[in-house]
């Protein structure tokens, strides 16, 4: 029978009585916080992939977290920030108020690790499974979630955030230094897409939509990037530039002088290579 490695750790009492005031009865992170021992029992956490040796409970927080994310569409950059502001996910993961939570990029290196390990793939199915059980998925038609759609999902969400947000940072940093050369080559749609769509607290939910504004987001930093190598400026050197670059070259194969996306070939957010076809972008 497989156990736990450790205890998750006891409700700390000043973020109960946070979230007890401010939630109330019914709400579902509360439920898991209240139930988050009989959730996790017979789960061994020790099978779980996490970045680094941690603990079993610290595990289970990855897992936990993973599981909040597909439920709420959260990139990875947005989930760090609710484990630091939210009550509600500080009960159930049983945190202290002025705790700090992981860095984004952990959680994504938990998913990469994950999908290398099917062992730790069955127990992130195990407790998905129970999470199930007590309502997390109520507004996913009631169906049982396959891990795989979960890591994928999450995967998507954290990769489009992270191109648009290399997009919009290079934006603002030409706009400081060269706004009428910016304004020559800005395309039309680009102040809604960057200054609207991206600062909104949640992004498309369904797949097709945030694959395809991984694609045209793609596009525009193609463009823009091409705008800045003919400029003969030093514009290049701005470190927001070289972090578009580099995104790019993460998220997009450019070989054969066209850029294919990533989204469907590779997992979205570490690379592992896939099954379909890439999808070519044009400038």
């Amino acid at each position: 029978m497989l156990i736990q490695s450790a205890p998750f750790p006891p409700l700390p009492r000043d973020t109960a009585h946070a979230a007890e005031a401010a939630f109330g009865k019914g709400n579902i992170y509360l439920a898991i916080g209240d139930q988050v021992e009989r959730l996790l029992a017979g789960v061994d956490l020790a099978d779980l992939a996490t970045p680094e040796e941690k603990s079993a409970a610290t595990r289970a927080v990855f897992a936990l977290v993973t599981a909040f994310q597909y439920a709420e569409n959260l990139p990875d950059r947005r989930a760090a920030e609710a484990m630091r502001i939210r009550t509600d996910w500080k009960y159930a993961l049983h945190l202290p108020l002025d705790g700090p939570g992981f860095e984004g990029s952990a959680l994504c290196e938990f998913r990469r690790q994950l999908l290398h390990d099917p062992v730790a793939q069955q127990v992130l199915q195990q407790i998905l499974d129970r999470l199930f059980e007590l309502g997390l998925w109520r507004n996913k038609n009631r169906q049982r979630v396959e891990v795989v759609e979960v890591l994928t999902a999450v995967c998507l969400a954290s990769r489009l955030e992270r191109l648009a947000e290399a997009m919009r940072l290079t934006l603002e940093a030409l706009a400081a230094r060269q706004p009428e050369w910016l304004r020559k080559v800005t395309l039309p749609h680009w102040y809604e897409r960057y200054n609207q769509v991206f600062s909104t607290p949640f992004l498309p939910h369904s797949k097709k939509e945030q694959e395809d504004l991984v694609q045209a987001t793609g596009m525009d930093a193609r463009y823009l990037l091409e705008k800045i190598e003919k400029s003969q400026t030093a514009f290049a050197l701005l470190p927001e530039v070289q972090s578009l670059r580099h995104e790019l070259q993460q998220q997009f194969d450019q070989s054969a002088g066209a850029a294919r996306s990533r989204s469907q070939s590779y997992d979205a957010c570490n690379g592992i290579r896939r099954s379909s076809e890439n999808t070519a972008l044009s400038a």
